[in-house]
């Protein structure tokens, strides 16, 4: 398997990086996985569309949306169609692969989800297309945590105080990121896979700047993670048909601020 979550539960990697609503959905299925961590603690994956002439997710009833093929797209786009007053069934959702952008840009579809705004967003704008999206919180979805990292039950049980010490080294990561963004980018370039997934720098500078201002509030410090977020995404995904049972809330993660 190359998921995160799968080569976490296997015990083949000590951590991965994933989704939340992607924990709960395992847990629900059993799957001894759980979150360590919050690294980005709101939603990246935004509604994305070109015609500016579209007010509310309600105006794509009658339009053809895109998406990735990965099932939790379809409760967003409901969720946030529905709490706009439009209805969800008169809007026509298909798979398009990974390549929204280009699905988005030639008209085959009228908006994309699955898309996030700290990387198909900038690169659009980049290439020159006048984009625009919808905030699935501003919409009824719960403000869930988009990148969360995971490990295995036994894992945590047997190596706490390493996954404790890495935390720790993430921290002092984040924080001189925070201070020193454009020498933080630098690292990167020099680390990226130029072959394979070629960087660009304004780019890299937009999603730098709208990560960061989605990795801790004033209230929650970064990598934190509340009782109520996992509550509120878990009912959120049960109403929505993508779990049948709530699992345990306590089970699905610790937080290591504690």
């Amino acid at each position: 398997p190359t998921d995160p979550i799968q080569l976490a539960a296997t015990g083949e990697i000590t951590l991965g990086i994933t989704y939340q609503p992607d924990v709960i959905i395992a847990r629900a299925k059993e799957i001894p996985v759980k979150s360590v961590a919050a690294i980005v603690r709101q939603p990246l994956n935004h509604i994305v569309y070109m015609d500016p002439s579209l007010q509310s997710p309600a105006g794509l009833e009658g339009k053809t949306v895109g998406y990735p093929g990965i099932p939790v797209n379809e409760p967003l786009l409901k969720t946030m169609v529905e709490a706009s007053g439009g209805d969800p069934a008169n809007v026509n959702l298909i798979d398009v692969g990974f390549d929204l952008g280009a699905a988005l840009v030639s008209g085959q579809v009228d908006a994309v989800i699955g898309a996030y705004i700290n990387h198909e967003v900038p690169v659009l704008k980049h290439q020159g297309h006048d984009v625009h999206y919808f905030d699935p919180v501003e919409f009824g979805v719960p403000p869930y945590y988009e990148l969360v990292i995971v490990t295995n039950d036994t894992t945590w049980a047997e190596q706490e105080e390493e996954i404790r010490a890495f935390w720790r080294a993430a921290q002092k990561g984040y924080q001189f990121m925070k201070e020193h963004p454009e020498e933080s980018l630098d690292i990167l370039f020099a680390h990226q896979d130029q072959a394979n997934f070629p960087l660009i720098r304004e780019v890299e500078e937009e999603s730098l700047s709208i990560l960061l201002s989605k990795m801790e509030t004033e209230d929650e410090a970064f990598g934190s993670q509340n009782k109520e977020a996992w509550q509120e995404i878990t009912q959120w995904l049960l109403e929505g048909g993508l779990i049948e049972k709530a699992p345990s809330v306590e089970e699905m993660f610790v937080n290591l601020g504690e």
